[in-house]
């Protein structure tokens, strides 16, 4: 067994996520490369030539990269190396055809001040089973409820086939797809972990949905009302950044402004629709079923107001009939033209 001292580079073999499947001493120089077994280092590489590419130093002692005649050639760092190039005095990654290669050499001096600093382990959080029946359990309580209210009285039980399979279904369909991606990047099948994730922002998006309408209702504040679709995608937008950085621990920088970007777009492209469909950049308040008036908080309005209120309804709606009258005109001028 080869002594650190003997030691003059390792040589380490990259998957496509840059992680080392296997690594090799380099005792001495010059290092060949290539399919050929009378090199140092034979690659099992359809893609890399029988000699591909040799190692050495040069006169000054400076280590050199020499590629040899091959039909894919080199990448020294992502730069395609024509004859020799120097290579840099601490690492360098090579591409010799689909084979990555991280090539680490010991200079004089090397000390662990040189290395990347270590990375902090991530470690799975404890499962807290507790949080997470809880957080299914209201999700599936205020479901159901709201369920209940929309049936018709004496409604069959098929009227709930729906909900009882459909949201099962699609919480483990959202959770294993995100499990996936986990398999992908971080070579484990984290279904529990994605599934820990989404109970409790589903539930926080769940009772926004119910019990915000109510709420504003209550209080008679439709600012307020119209404030509840932006916090209802806000939860969404912190659900789908927290799959990601639970996804992809090693790029919480780029996770969030990709999340950020994709919220503003989104946002953008919802107001845009709300605009043609509203000519308003917010939705008007409405409510399919109005409040028990024993929840109401606010005071009674005067008849008069809602009155007053109504005029302007009136004056936009006989501006939309003109305007659907104007269309048809158009569309019959049109036909009776062609």
């Amino acid at each position: 067994m080869e002594r650190p001292e003997e030691r003059v580079a390792l040589i380490e073999w990259l998957d496509r996520d840059g992680h080392v499947q296997r690594g090799a001493d380099v005792l001495r120089w010059p290092l060949s490369l290539g399919r050929a077994l009378d090199n140092t280092v034979v690659l099992d590489d359809p893609h890399v030539a029988a000699h591909h590419a040799v190692l050495d130093l040069d006169a000054e002692g400076r280590l050199q990269l020499q590629a040899l005649p091959s039909l894919n050639g080199v990448l020294l760092d992502g730069q395609a190396v024509a004859g020799c190039a120097a290579l840099p005095p601490a690492e360098a990654v090579l591409q010799l055809g689909a084979t990555r290669l991280r090539l680490r050499m010991r200079t004089a001096g090397e000390a662990a001040a040189a290395l990347a600093p270590e990375r902090a382990l991530q470690r799975a959080r404890p499962a807290s089973g507790r949080r997470t029946l809880a957080a299914g359990l209201g999700v599936l309580a205020l479901t159901l409820g709201e369920t209940w209210l929309g049936l018709d009285p004496g409604a069959d039980y098929s009227a709930w086939l729906p909900l009882m399979l459909g949201l099962p279904l699609a919480l483990a369909l959202w959770c294993g797809v995100w499990a996936l991606l986990s398999k992908l990047f971080q070579h484990r099948f984290d279904f529990t972990g994605h599934l820990r994730i989404a109970l409790p922002w589903l539930l926080a998006a769940t009772l926004v949905d119910q019990l915000w309408p109510v709420l504003t209702a209550a209080l008679a504040l439709p600012a307020l009302w119209m404030a509840g679709s932006a916090l209802q995608s806000l939860l969404l937008v912190l659900m789908l950044h927290a799959h990601l950085r639970h996804t992809l621990p090693l790029h919480q920088r780029a996770v969030t402004v990709a999340v950020a970007a994709m919220a503003i777009t989104g946002l953008g492209f919802t107001t845009a629709l709300t605009w043609r469909g509203h000519d308003s950049l917010v939705a008007t308040p409405y409510m399919s079923t109005l409040p028990m008036p024993a929840l109401r908080v606010a005071g009674t309005v005067p008849s008069a107001t809602l009155v007053e209120d109504m005029v302007p309804l009136a004056r936009q709606l006989a501006q939309r009939v003109a305007e659907a009258r104007k269309d048809e005109e158009e569309a019959g001028g049109s036909a009776d033209d062609e």
